[in-house]
């Protein structure tokens, strides 16, 4: 009884040295930054960074095939550290986050048909275009809330989804996973917004959403930040601050200021859409007088000069 005990005892031994000459023989040395990176890395594997995880980054910032300020989560102090350990200069980039730029609720762009199909954005769009009203819209059914590792998108109480850029790492996942192109990388610290992506003609906009961008050029009038492409108004610069008037001057509340408004009581809570015309119409009241104020100087210093 003791001789097969013995003799796989034996075998066991004589594998286990075998595994181990093995493994020293067909082990890989691995490059120590490699190690110390992988150690800093946030470890969300949500490949925003363009590689396979991160290990699968860590890898490539070694070989040099990847940018230290590639990693969203970690950000721009990550982005510094990595420099550190790699010994090159980093330069801290802006910090990007999701933007859903629609504002067109189950109010402001109603359903044209019913839609009883897979609760999935992409499966919606696929059928005729989608149920709603707007063929550019928001269709709200969370495939870019599936596609998110950090719990930063959530629906809204109006048929909409929105991001909170305090969640939000910026890898880029949910504008892949939107069929319709609604979401946007914009930079964290940027407050106004024009959430419409609407391209079409303003008679075709106002028949879809009564939220939506007309392309009247108003807001571009009052900073050179915003700019018309077409019929759609679109953030161009973030060098300089973006007045309120820019929001106050759009006939359709399509401008979103974070300065004065939280983008949930935008979307979903009318007392802001009440707030906001008030204050647009006030805003627009003080214009007309000042214009004519204007006006009225202008001609009497002309009557001066003709005296």
């Amino acid at each position: 009884m003791l001789t097969p005990l013995l003799i796989l005892s034996g075998v066991g031994l004589v594998m286990a040295g075998l595994l181990a000459v093995g493994r020293k023989a067909f082990a890989v040395d691995v490059d120590e930054r490699q190690e110390k990176i992988a150690e800093i890395l946030p470890g969300a594997n949500c490949g925003g960074c363009g590689f396979p995880g991160c290990s699968g980054f860590a890898a490539a910032l070694v070989e040099g095939k990847a940018d230290p300020a590639s990693c969203p989560p970690g950000g721009p102090e990550l982005a510094v550290e990595i420099g550190a350990i790699l010994g090159v200069e980093v330069e801290a980039k802006e910090p990007m986050v999701a933007l859903v730029a629609c504002a067109g609720g189950d109010g402001e762009s109603p359903s044209r048909a019913g839609y009883l199909g897979v609760s999935d954005c992409a499966a919606a769009h696929a059928v005729a275009g989608g149920p709603k009203s707007c063929p550019y819209g928001c269709l709200g059914l969370g495939s870019c809330i599936e596609a998110c590792a950090f719990d930063a998108i959530v629906p809204t109480s109006n048929g909409l989804v929105m991001v909170d850029p305090e969640a939000c790492t910026g890898c880029g996942k949910c504008v892949e996973a939107c069929p319709r192109g609604i979401i946007r990388m914009v930079p964290k610290k940027r407050k106004v917004h024009v959430l419409c992506v609407n391209p079409d003609k303003a008679k075709a906009v106002k028949a879809a959403c009564s939220v939506g961008c007309t392309g009247c050029k108003l807001c571009a009038k009052q900073t050179g930040a915003i700019a018309v492409d077409g019929a759609l108004a679109s953030v161009v610069s973030d060098s300089e601050e973006i007045p309120g008037s820019a929001a106050l001057a759009c006939p359709q509340g399509s401008i979103f200021d974070g300065g004065v408004y939280s983008l949930p009581d935008w979307l979903s809570g009318s007392e802001a859409r009440a707030d906001f015309s008030r204050r647009s119409a006030e805003w627009k009241k003080a214009e007309k007088e000042r214009k004519a104020a204007e006006k009225k100087a202008k001609a009497e210093k002309a009557k001066e000069g003709e005296a």
